[in-house]
């Protein structure tokens, strides 16, 4: 009898325990396709789950409990009422003897982990494990056979070394702007940047205004930055608890880097973001790299730039201050000897609907109303973001340095605001990340009509500070400058993804463990 009881326990926590997996499963895959889309990849998923997450701004963490921990909650409670109560308050005095019931709890049991595969071959399916999986089981030669390293290349910078100053923008991308101008809305949602495109030069996929598409290992914001300045997609090895750069104690040492590059021609070289540095693993493999200073959100609390202990409830604190740092600190940088590199991130357009900040309009909640419910405020920071942005590009060209400096825009990666694009963005609109370069000293054989990556971007930045680069290729990019096919257009973007989302022993050897 007491072997009975303890079994029927054990069973009722067994049910309890698949009924919750089941749900968390399920509303964790609808989560991330819902709000991030299936495009973003599953290794972006768990580099984020296994990186150190301090910096991650709370209306993320707030938004994944509300949508997957408390459906789970709920719907396991009322699987689990159903399964193992129910029937008692049903049948009520027939469920009297330890036998039955322990055959109840036994069937209660077994339905429970009926749910649990159905659901987790569903979800698995839903969030495209089951391709990456299929991906990771088989070896890639595309390293080996199409890697440029920069260390054999010849690069010749020009006599009178030119400044740098990049921008990333979050998740900014050409869906955007106007149908007429390239993008998928009907009204210019980012006016200024589109005109500084328009007025500067882009690189496209079109005749119009367009932009290079990511791959995989280059969907989020670290991915995104190591992409553009390296050549190469962040790719990391087998084995869940190893997808996280805080698990090395360098950062890709076999990577040679824009940064590395600039460092050794003499560049001081400065990273300012408006959150922490270290989440992701940003400040080290931007130091780690040459990179000589970092600001961030703890650099501007001390400097007085925000309170000592200020927080915007987002992911530390938004552009209009960021903005107004990065010209405090050009002018000083400005004035010393050496040439500089000056590379900022924004943050106030990331997902889910942006910061609005005291800067913003309401310009698009009347359209929205009645036209397009929802999403208002994201259509509003982006035009916000645009103003900030076309502002602070005004004021560098005032400045006394801009003569001798190349300024590049350009978004990390797409937007992980799937809730907005499943809505408002066409179904065979191919979204591309946004491009605009300012004061380049040469032009380009080819803007228009190419199809390119965010890999090409490490050469084409050189490119667009004078340098002349042997061969025109470093990394897996293409100098865009240059009449050279970019692995795009010579093998194919699907065969390009395919190739990076397996295993490569050549990545891990010489870039993930490599030589520094």
């Amino acid at each position: 009898m007491k072997l009975k009881k303890t079994l029927g326990i054990i069973l009722t926590i067994f049910s309890a325990i698949f009924s919750t997996l089941a749900y968390l499963l399920l509303f964790a895959a609808l989560w991330f396709v819902r709000s991030f889309g299936a495009d973003v990849g599953f290794d972006a998923v768990l580099f984020t789950l296994f990186s150190d997450l301090n910096g991650v701004g709370t209306t993320v963490v707030w938004e994944a409990v509300a949508q997957v921990f408390l459906p789970t909650l709920l719907c396991a409670g009322a699987t689990f009422f159903l399964l193992l109560y129910l029937p008692r308050l049903i049948l009520k005095e027939k469920i009297t003897s330890e036998k039955y019931s322990l055959y109840h709890r036994l069937i209660a049991t077994g339905l429970s982990l009926i749910l649990l595969i159905s659901l987790t071959s569903y979800s698995v399916r839903k969030a495209g494990l089951d391709t990456y999986v299929a991906a990771r089981l088989n070896q890639t030669t595309i390293f080996e056979d199409y890697y440029v390293d920069p260390d054999t290349v010849e690069i010749t910078f020009p006599e009178q070394k030119r400044n740098l100053i990049y921008i990333y923008l979050e998740s900014m991308e050409t869906a955007y702007m106007s149908t007429e101008d390239g993008g998928s809305s009907p009204i210019d949602y980012i006016p200024e940047l589109t005109q500084l495109a328009k007025e500067n030069l882009n690189f496209s996929h079109s005749e119009g205004v367009g932009g290079g598409r990511t791959t995989i290992g280059s969907t989020w914001t670290i991915a995104a930055m190591i992409s553009q300045t390296s050549g190469l997609p962040l790719c990391l090895p087998n084995g869940i608890w190893n997808n996280g750069l805080n698990n090395y104690s360098q950062v890709l040492p076999g990577v040679t880097s824009l940064t590395n590059i600039l460092d050794e021609n003499g560049y001081d070289q400065t990273l300012m973001v408006g959150s922490d540095a270290s989440f992701g693993g940003r400040r080290e493999y931007f130091t780690q790299h040459g990179m000589d200073r970092v600001y961030d959100l703890f650099t501007a609390r001390e400097e007085g730039v925000v309170s000592s202990d200020y927080w915007n409830d987002f992911w530390g604190f938004e552009d209009l201050y960021l903005f107004g740092y990065a010209k405090e600190k050009l002018t000083e940088i400005s004035k010393g000897d050496d040439p500089f590199a000056f590379t900022m991130l924004t943050v106030d357009t990331h997902h889910p609907d942006g910061y609005f900040c005291r800067y913003c309009d309401t310009d698009y909640d009347e359209y929205f109303e009645d036209h397009e419910p929802g999403n208002q405020q994201f259509a509003n920071v982006q035009s916000c973001s645009s103003k900030q942005v076309a502002e602070f590009v005004e004021w560098i060209q005032q400045q006394d340095f801009y003569e001798n400096t190349t300024i590049i825009i350009t978004g990390d990666h797409l937007s992980m605001n799937n809730t907005y694009h499943n809505v408002h963005t066409a179904k065979d609109y191919i979204r591309r990340v946004y491009n605009c370069v300012i004061n380049a000293p040469v032009e380009p054989v080819q803007a228009k009509n190419r199809n390119f990556t965010t890999l090409d971007m490490f050469p084409t930045t050189l490119a667009a500070i004078g340098c002349e680069i042997e061969g025109n290729r470093l990394g897996l990019g293409t100098n865009l400058f240059s009449d050279k096919q970019t692995l795009y257009e010579e093998i194919g973007y699907s065969y390009l993804c395919d190739e990076i989302n397996k295993v490569s022993n050549f990545y891990q050897n010489n870039f993930l463990y490599g030589k520094r």
